[in-house]
């Protein structure tokens, strides 16, 4: 008996743990979104308002005018589309590697261009191959590989970062490099652990990640890097299949 009330414990806390990991991914997720919009938004309205002021001041509209105002009406539009997408509203349960990277790579725009990190993405953007899995869980957990990138590029001069995933036969692999800190082996051991962090956060987000993956059916892990460019990489593999199994 107090082996069983023992386990149910040990599987409350976790699920405590869990809950409190969730909500603070998606607080920080909203936080992100709320610099789209100032970055994203602002700019392409700035753009539109530029056009418009100085039209009012030739007081005419010329054929150059009219595209420059297509122009940022589609920037706007692009904009809006994205932010929409962001959302975490949708109840949507498959997805395409193109959206979520997509996705990511907007989200993380303000980051990496206030940060001047040098980023890559690089994966098969005319894909169709569907994943079944939420696509907003997908997209935290790589915003979040991204978020810790980041950091840790920061004592370097010149920032580098790469994303590359591929989908293909049933399983769909995600790889984020950084050519930040090494993790030392004592680390490595306790990267993904509840509260762990090395750099004085929350030590939340990579246990989220975790979790949302071994949910997939997957794996997660941070390896040196086999690229001489960067340091190390951070790597999921799960099948994009609901019904396949990792071998």
């Amino acid at each position: 008996m107090s082996a069983r009330v023992e386990e149910l414990g040990v599987r409350i806390t976790q699920m405590q743990h869990l809950l409190t990991s969730t909500n603070k991914s998606n607080a920080r997720h909203v936080e992100y979104l709320s610099n789209f919009v100032r970055h994203d938004m602002k700019n392409a309205i700035q753009g539109l308002d530029g056009i418009i002021y100085n039209a009012a001041n030739q007081k005419k509209i010329d054929q150059d005018t009219l595209v420059q105002l297509d122009t940022a009406v589609s920037l706007l539009r692009s904009s809006v589309d994205g932010f929409s997408r962001l959302i975490p509203s949708s109840t949507k349960q498959d997805t395409t590697l193109p959206e979520v990277l997509n996705a990511v790579e907007m989200l993380s725009r303000y980051d990496m261009q206030h940060n001047r990190i040098e980023a890559r993405f690089d994966y098969d953007r005319d894909s169709k191959e569907t994943i079944e899995c939420s696509f907003q869980l997908l997209v935290q957990v790589l915003h979040n590989f991204i978020i810790n990138a980041c950091n840790a590029c920061q004592s370097q001069d010149r920032k580098s970062l790469l994303v590359c995933g591929v989908n293909e036969k049933g399983y769909c692999r995600i790889c984020v490099y950084d050519n930040g800190i090494s993790i030392s082996p004592d680390v490595k051991e306790r990267i993904f652990e509840y509260g762990y962090s090395t750099t004085g956060g929350t030590g939340i987000g990579l246990f989220h990640a975790r979790s949302v993956v071994e949910e997939l059916g997957g794996t997660i892990s941070v390896q040196p890097s086999d690229m001489k460019e960067y340091t190390k990489f951070f790597e999921i593999v799960f099948p994009s299949n609901k019904h396949k199994q990792l071998t």
